[in-house]
């Protein structure tokens, strides 16, 4: 084991473990330093999410990328699920020797992990330590450390260093699974901000856009009252009605002296109404400044959601089946009803008796869990509009 001072060498690693929680790039080098340290001749680290593969990785020093990408791809799923059979008795942050594991399980890591990964991934290295870093039902991570040569045992300093280094590892871990987790959701908020019947617009500080999903094309293409100038900004064709917007986006953004800005506030307004169209429907929300996600790591301060009245309905079959088990016939009678029309246009639409009608609309309201048309109504609204 390398000498070194306590509080120069030590201290440096541990602040670059934090700054590996935040840059996972960073791990690789964090290894590097643990395996010099412990003169040991590898290290790797891994991440497991049973419900979420994205959220994935395993670094190792002096390990090529296609063996870490193999691994990835075979061999995670089966070192999780065998962490979680064998290695439930040993705590986070608790370093593990090969007679550590043998205690635990009655055999060696070999036994542990099995022939095949230890051909296909670590030929002719020997396990040395482990720390479990991470153990629930869902997630869990560890490091490990192994050795080409004999003596395979790290010296007794080495395992002193896994333990002072160790409530920063696992420390670490959790701050990264907590930051992955919260950049996964907001990942996927924009890929349902891409999906629904709303235009959405994201702004940043200085208000211009630097979002918009496909609906708000749509409405910017069809609706001739809101457009985006050319700094990018988004403003009403309607002078009364941009000064009106402008005063609600300043407001947020710069609050009058004296108020309290409020981080969750929602504002709500119509325009663009004429004897031709319906006006349209805009909510403006200050995005959460005080929460560190990805949303505010690129900038976005407010989000304006921007409702159509005229939006063609998009109520699809397919869905509709599979959600509710409707049939085709079925189906067809629910967008019917959504055009406003009762029960008796319905049978006279479809050549059918009034009560043939009814028993149909019974059985549709059994499916979808409603007791009346108007809760009927109510739902078939509240899909169309996919909000």
């Amino acid at each position: 084991m390398l000498d070194y001072e306590l509080g120069d060498y030590e201290s440096q690693l541990i602040s670059r473990i934090y700054e590996a929680a935040l840059t996972p790039e960073l791990w690789s080098e964090v290894l590097q330093s643990i395996t010099n340290v412990c003169g040991a001749h590898q290290s790797t680290l891994f991440f497991y999410d049973a419900q979420c593969r994205a959220r994935n990785f395993a670094v190792a020093d002096k390990t090529r990328r296609e063996i870490i990408e193999k691994y990835l791809c075979e061999f995670i799923d089966i070192e999780a699920a065998r962490m979680h059979l064998q290695l439930s008795r040993l705590k986070e942050g608790e370093v593990a020797t090969p007679a550590d594991l043998l205690r635990v399980t009655g055999g060696s890591y070999e036994d542990l992990v099995g022939a095949e990964y230890m051909e296909k991934l670590m030929p002719q290295l020997q396990f040395c330590a482990g720390i479990i870093l991470l153990h629930d039902n869902m997630t869990c991570s560890g490091m490990g450390l192994r050795r080409f040569t004999p003596p395979y045992e790290l010296e007794d300093s080495a395992i002193d260093f896994l333990r002072r280094i160790t409530p920063h590892l696992v420390q670490a871990i959790k701050i990264h699974n907590h930051l992955s987790e919260v950049k996964q959701v907001n990942q996927a908020i924009k890929e349902v901000l891409q999906r629904i019947n709303q235009g959405v617009f994201l702004l940043d500080h200085n208000l211009r856009v630097i979002f918009s999903n496909p609906e708000a094309a749509r409405i910017l293409e069809s609706r001739a009252v809101l457009e985006i100038g050319r700094q990018g900004k988004l403003y009403l064709t309607g002078e009364k009605e941009n000064r009106q917007l402008q005063s609600v986006f300043q407001s947020l953004i710069q609050p009058a002296q004296g108020m309290v800005r409020q981080v969750k506030k929602a504002i709500s307004m119509a325009t663009g109404a004429s004897c031709q169209s319906k006006p349209l429907k805009l909510t403006i929300s200050l995005v959460d400044t005080q929460t560190n996600n990805e949303l505010n790591k690129e900038g976005i301060a407010i989000a304006v959601f921007v409702t159509d009245p005229e939006r063609p309905g998009s109520l699809s079959d397919t869905y509709m089946q599979q959600a509710y088990a409707l049939t085709p016939t079925e189906c067809s009678i629910m967008k019917t009803l959504l055009k406003n029309k009762n029960i008796g246009d319905i049978a006279e639409m479809r050549g059918t008796t009034l009560e043939t009608a009814r028993s149909q609309l019974k059985l549709i309201l059994q499916k979808t869990g409603t007791h009346s048309q108007v809760e009927l109504s109510r739902l078939l609204i509240a899909l169309n509009n996919d909000v």
